[in-house]
């Protein structure tokens, strides 16, 4: 991989770890609150992955299923955006498109996984699926934030002026 290329995958695997990690523990203190096994809800979302091929012996597969997909997609979901902040350093003007892609897939992804989950599993409740998409978005955003904080602060600038 070339050298400038791999501080915006290391950044993005970065901050798609931290909204990985922020969405889990989520969950795990709504599902202990509640007096569930901290993986209740990964088990029912990996099952309903697997659509009910799972080996009742192997009772670990749902939930190794569904964590294994969430991270590849919050991985994906934070070398995207950190992408986009790169690019954003380089043309400023790209920093609308970083913010749109944000909102888009910040609006997107509570509302598909939440119409997925909510609506048709019955396995979370859209309170639950937004609490763990806005402290995931949180985790991400504020490290990417953290990470380009000179790019925020001319980006204010220019909008000011």
């Amino acid at each position: 991989m070339p050298a400038h290329r791999a501080p915006f995958v290391r950044e993005g695997l970065i901050a798609g770890l931290l909204g990985y990690v922020a969405v889990a523990a989520v969950f795990v203190v709504l599902n202990v609150s509640q007096g569930l096994s901290p993986v209740h809800t990964p088990s029912l979302l990996g099952e309903a992955l697997l659509a009910g091929r799972m080996d009742p012996v192997e009772p670990w597969a749902a939930i190794l299923a569904f964590n294994g997909l969430h991270l590849l997609v919050t991985l994906a979901l934070g070398v995207a955006m950190a992408f986009l902040a790169f690019r954003a350093e380089l043309d400023h003007a790209l920093g609308m498109g970083l913010l749109f892609f944000v909102v888009a897939v910040g609006g997107w992804v509570p509302i598909f996984f939440g119409a997925v989950t909510v609506e048709f599993l019955h396995a979370l409740r859209w309170p639950e699926v937004l609490l763990g998409s806005i402290t995931g978005a949180i985790a991400t955003l504020g490290y990417l934030g953290w990470s380009h904080r000179e790019l925020l602060n001319q980006l204010f600038r220019e909008a000011e002026a």
